[in-house]
């Protein structure tokens, strides 16, 4: 046993005394948190004088088995699954009181209630949680899930995301309004069509990120990945004269103690070559031109990007015939080393599901009109956001509305009833 991986399974057994179990299972893990690379070291804890079940379709662990995941150099708690009615070490036995539940948040965090984390979404058994910086929301952020059973004891704690500590936050107080930014409001008006007699579609606003100087924020994934934009249309001529066969689909490399240890990046992170993006070029023309062999400029390369341990490269039409047409997408991996084929796959079923829908041309006085009744339902709410391109968040305004307005009947319904 490693000396890293050592210290951890006797950390866990002292803060959560687990003394009456023994370690099935352990691994490391990799993750990506915004544009940093961090780590977890999850373990399978099972009672003494149990054991586990190998049937066909995978492993049944014993009850009583809990489950723990931690990072390994802040050692906070991750995840926290109980599998049965049983107790550990430094949890309460009941969490209903809100007090002793936000207590034991914080101290599994290291957050403080209001401050970094606040409540999304609660039941009787479930707590949603979400990441902050002094009570204003971050996007994309860290998520705290927590179950209890009927009887108030833990059932799973599920902590995954950015730590709001670990990232650097633009602090600055919320000027926006909804009048400031009219005109890209009424660029934001959406349609969609919707099954209901005597309807074909409905407009709303799009979920938008404004910055405070009225731009839109794209805001950064949270799977963030180096990414290329390319914007080259594919053209041939026949059928290529190299084919290439499909390779089948490979799994991650695992990690190791070491590569914790060495913290050493995520592959995705890593910028990709111009000579990479050159020969991934030539192998997707000759995919394109054997699978689509008439269709000699109807395609362009919008992006290549990673997606460990393959490159992604997503094809889109270079002269759309519709609105539907505008969303017909191809995506293909190919191998990130030896750049051979993968997977491709096609949205084509979705787009012929829609081909028959037109988009309605609306003149500027209907922009108006949608704009002015949906008006009063539309909400601007502060958020910061992750920009990648800064390396830290910044605040903006979320543009949202949970109503539609119906051109049909000229009213403004719930998107919830549509």
């Amino acid at each position: 046993m490693h000396a890293l991986t050592k210290q951890l399974t006797e950390y866990m057994l002292e803060k959560y005394r687990l003394t009456d179990y023994v370690l099935y299972e352990s691994s490391y893990a990799r993750h990506k948190r915004n544009d940093q690379t961090g780590y977890s070291f999850e373990t399978f804890w099972i009672p003494h004088s149990t054991s586990v079940i190998e049937e066909e379709d995978g492993t049944m662990l014993p009850e009583g088995t809990v489950q723990i995941a931690i990072n390994p150099v802040t050692k906070r708690t991750t995840t926290l699954s109980l599998h049965g009615s049983i107790l550990v070490h430094s949890v309460p036995n009941d969490l209903r009181d809100i007090s002793t539940r936000i207590a034991w948040l914080e101290s599994e965090t290291g957050m403080i209630h209001g401050t970094h984390f606040m409540l999304e979404e609660e039941n009787e058994t479930f707590f949603s949680y979400v990441s902050c910086y002094d009570g204003v929301q971050l996007s994309p952020g860290c998520f705290i899930h927590l179950t209890l059973t009927e009887n108030g004891q833990l059932d799973e704690l599920f902590i995954y995301g950015p730590h709001p500590l670990e990232h650097r936050v633009e602090s600055k107080s919320f000027t926006l309004t909804l009048e400031e930014i009219k005109s890209l409001i009424q660029q934001q008006i959406k349609w969609f069509s919707y099954l209901k007699i005597g309807h074909q579609y409905a407009h709303t606003v799009a979920v938008t990120f404004v910055t405070q100087e009225g731009t839109i924020l794209v805001p950064s994934k949270l799977d963030f990945t180096t990414s290329i934009e390319v914007n080259d249309v594919l053209t041939w001529t026949g059928l290529s004269s190299k084919t290439h066969e499909r390779h089948p689909f490979q799994s991650g490399e695992a990690m190791t103690a070491n590569d914790v240890i060495t913290q050493t990046e995520h592959p995705d992170f890593r910028p990709i070559p111009q000579k990479t993006v050159n020969a991934c070029r030539t192998v997707i023309k000759d995919i394109m031109q054997n699978e689509y062999p008439t269709d000699s400029g109807q395609w362009m390369i919008q992006h290549i990007y990673r997606q460990h341990p393959y490159l992604a490269v997503t094809l889109s039409r270079t002269h759309p015939t519709s609105y539907v047409d505008q969303y017909r997408r191809v995506k293909i991996l190919l191998d990130a080393k030896t750049l051979h084929w993968i997977d491709l796959v096609d949205n084509q079923e979705l787009h012929a599901a829609f081909a028959s829908v037109t988009a309605p041309e609306l003149e500027d006085h209907q922009q108006d009109i949608i704009f002015n009744a949906l008006r009063p339902y539309l909400s601007l709410t502060p958020r910061y956001v992750f920009d990648a391109s800064k390396g830290h968040y910044v605040l903006c305004g979320l543009l949202d509305s949970n109503h539609a307005y119906l051109p049909a009947t000229n009213e403004v319904v719930l998107l919830r009833n549509l």
